[in-house]
């Protein structure tokens, strides 16, 4: 299932319209729109937004084939970006992500 098959099944099981993604998400509803129909995943900090918005793991948005270097410089851009507004949790997450320790 691609990343965005994931958003809507989500979307569709916790009755969660696009609009309101968009406002918990803080995602100009355009945008939100354009990733919604695209196989291409968007940068890591929206992939980011979107799963706390959906109140679900952001690594069950990542593509299971996505490669440790690939998903360490998207989550380092993501954290760069972000940084100051996960909780420590989500921040001890992303390391046990990064150090591939995380489930």
């Amino acid at each position: 299932m691609s990343w965005y098959e994931k958003v809507l099944d989500v979307m569709k099981r916790k009755n969660i319209t696009q609009k309101d993604l968009a406002k918990k998400s803080g995602i100009a509803e355009s945008s939100l729109s354009r990733y919604l129909r695209s196989e291409n995943r968007p940068r890591m900090d929206v992939v980011i937004n979107i799963a706390k918005a959906l109140e679900i793991e952001t690594q069950y948005l990542l593509d299971e084939e996505e490669t440790s270097e690939s998903a360490f410089n998207s989550i380092a851009t993501a954290v760069a970006r972000k940084g100051n507004e996960l909780t420590a949790e989500e921040k001890n997450r992303l390391i046990a992500l990064i150090l591939g320790t995380g489930n």
